[in-house]
């Protein structure tokens, strides 16, 4: 659990030692062993001890809050001859990803000709796997049960296969990284929900700090409704905020 914190910023919680106690004979390999987040035994104890719980379009007021303010943001970086770049920390299986992708090419209707990059973070690798291939899973229920019936058809082909739409798989990058320790810069918009739940106090500002300082001047932040906000940032709907402009 220790080695956990220090690495991830994981806070001890029912839900992780659960984890822990079927991943045993893993954790126990672990124990003599620098933690690492690369060392292929820490790996994969990650692997199984992240939580993937995720779908498409998830929290739909939040997303709908934000699918109002993307048609500006998309076209002043259009005008400042730049990608609109977004973010999805702790982008599990990807579906969180996928539906800022969908979101994106929607507002495009206001905003053609605006370009669109979507990055999606873990350090769990089957999800990243997952998330790559454009797979959309059952998960938490039907896959497309919250997909507004405006944006179905970015998830379902002619016949009503669910498939993600080759358009958006080619705005989409995946890697694994720990939120911990990661830095970017220059994003429009973050969306990191429902994992500053699983962190400690420390690891949890640390990373609310990363995610604010990547943010450009007037960038959104949606984080999930159990996470707090962090401070100096402005209310815009549902768990949403905007970093103040300068």
């Amino acid at each position: 659990m220790a080695a956990l914190e220090s690495l991830a910023g994981f806070a001890a919680s029912p839900v992780l030692e659960a984890r822990l106690r079927r991943a045993a004979a893993l954790a126990e390999a672990c124990r003599d062993i620098r933690p690492d987040v690369d060392e292929p035994h820490w790996a994969a104890l990650l692997d199984a001890v992240t939580v993937q719980e995720t779908r498409l379009f998830r929290h739909p007021a939040q997303c709908a809050a934000a699918a109002a303010l993307l048609p500006a943001g998309l076209a002043a970086a259009r005008a400042g001859g730049r990608p609109f770049r977004m973010l999805s920390a702790g982008c599990a299986t990807g579906e969180e990803a996928f539906t800022l992708a969908a979101l994106a090419q929607h507002a495009t209707r206001e905003a053609p000709g605006a370009a669109v990059e979507v990055l999606g973070l873990d350090l769990c690798r089957p999800a990243l796997a997952s998330a790559a291939s454009g797979a959309i899973a059952p998960g938490m229920g039907e896959p497309l049960a919250l997909v507004p019936p405006a944006l179905r058809s970015w998830f379902e082909d002619a016949s009503g296969q669910i498939r993600l739409h080759p358009r958006l798989r080619r705005m989409l990058r995946f890697e694994r990284r720990n939120l911990l320790g990661w830095a970017d810069e220059g994003l429009d918009a973050i969306f990191c929900r429902n994992v500053l739940i699983y962190l400690t106090e420390p690891a949890r500002i640390a990373v609310t700090a990363a995610l604010c300082a990547a943010l450009r001047p007037g960038g959104l932040l949606a984080l999930g409704p159990t996470d707090r906000p962090p401070a100096g940032m402005v209310a815009r709907g549902e768990s949403l905020w905007t970093a103040p402009d300068g």
